[in-house]
């Protein structure tokens, strides 16, 4: 099998908030997208409806006045994922430089509407044509979130899981915080290079970030002090004030994305490309080993 690059969620929204007409929110409820992001709401609890697939494509696509005033950039952006990201091989090839030699996708990509910027679950992933970064930024944004999904669907499928995040003691919360640093920041990583290449390391936050080794130098002791804070007291059991510290690795700050991208590339300085990708598919942990 190769990779699938699947436009059917994206094209039958834009059919529904150009006629307004329910048939089409039916239609996607039945789509292998809308099973993909619906598995992904349900496993992680990313606040959207769950109770049932229609009920979470309603929520994604309504009211209608709220989509409609960016369908001519969501379609803009369609054309644009059709052109630039599924006919050329560029986003695909760009994720495997950081997988096994061997390695091919199995699943799909898919073009969504109204979730998240972008998902991975199990062998596929998905973006969002309708995320704010996608509407007011250059385009080529897709390109690059693009590839760090694809990643996202490679390492999941070589780890053969991804972490619960139904947890209750420091130990559990220390393994997730160690495979998602290694997941964000491989994913990071990999699209490092050709946003150097084409110049576009200031139209993101985290590359921002990352380019700012005072800055960076902070966010490196603040991520290390929570994760020993987690790690170095095992048996402890979780309370509310450790789900805060985890916001701050991952939406606050993006600690996982810009250490963990930073972790990366010191791993490949320090002993090359196969030692880090061959990482991918040891515990989590020999990542954070590995640069420690």
């Amino acid at each position: 099998m190769s990779l699938v690059y699947n436009f059917t969620f994206a094209e039958l929204a834009i059919k529904f908030l150009e006629t307004a007409n329910v048939e089409y929110l039916n239609k996607i409820s039945e789509l292998d997208a809308t099973n993909h992001i619906f598995n992904h709401a349900l496993r992680f609890n990313t606040g959207v409806p769950t109770k049932s697939k229609p009920q979470l494509v309603t929520h994604l696509l309504t009211p209608i006045q709220k989509h409609k005033k960016s369908l001519p950039h969501i379609i803009r952006n369609l054309e644009y994922a059709k052109e630039h990201i599924a006919n050329h091989y560029i986003v695909e090839k760009t994720a495997l430089e950081f997988l096994p030699e061997g390695f091919s996708f199995s699943g799909s990509l898919f073009f969504t509407v109204g979730y998240d910027i972008g998902v991975a679950f199990g062998d596929n992933c998905s973006l969002n044509l309708a995320h704010p970064i996608f509407l007011q930024r250059d385009m080529s944004e897709m390109k690059y979130y693009a590839i760090h999904e694809l990643h996202h669907a490679g390492f999941i499928a070589l780890k053969g899981f991804m972490p619960s995040l139904e947890i209750s003691s420091r130990k559990e919360m220390a393994c997730v915080i160690e495979y998602l640093t290694h997941l964000e920041g491989m994913g990071t990583y990999a699209a490092l290079n050709i946003r150097l290449q084409e110049g576009a390391m200031n139209t993101d936050n985290d590359y921002i970030s990352f380019q700012d080794q005072q800055l960076l130098d902070c966010l490196i002791k603040e991520y290390f002090d929570i994760y020993h804070y987690f790690k170095d007291n095992p048996d402890e059991t979780l309370h509310e004030e450790d789900w805060q510290k985890i916001a701050i690795l991952s939406d606050v700050k993006r600690l996982l994305y810009v250490v963990g991208a930073h972790i990366a590339r010191t791993i490949e300085y320090r002993k090359g490309k196969a030692y880090l990708v061959n990482l991918i598919s040891q515990p989590s942990e020999n990542f954070i080993k590995a640069f420690m």
